[in-house]
């Protein structure tokens, strides 16, 4: 990722937001928490691999542009 914030920060953040809203939720009685992180936990893998794979890309596209 360009720019001021790295990739492994923002996603960090953007996880831990993510966490604490759904906790929230849960402990607000308008969530069955431990369903739902059993059911959508592989999404968390889903977009992690999609992250590093936009990363990866990035840093391919950035090494290309540097030797040109």
């Amino acid at each position: 990722m360009t720019g001021p914030y790295r990739t492994e920060t923002l996603v960090l953040g953007l996880s831990l937001i993510g966490l604490g809203i759904v906790w929230t939720l849960g402990n607000m009685g308008r969530l069955d928490l431990l369903y739902t992180l059993r059911t959508w936990w592989p999404l968390s893998l889903i977009l992690w691999g999609l992250l590093e794979l936009g990363s990866a890309l990035v840093r391919r596209r950035d090494q290309t542009r540097r030797t040109r």
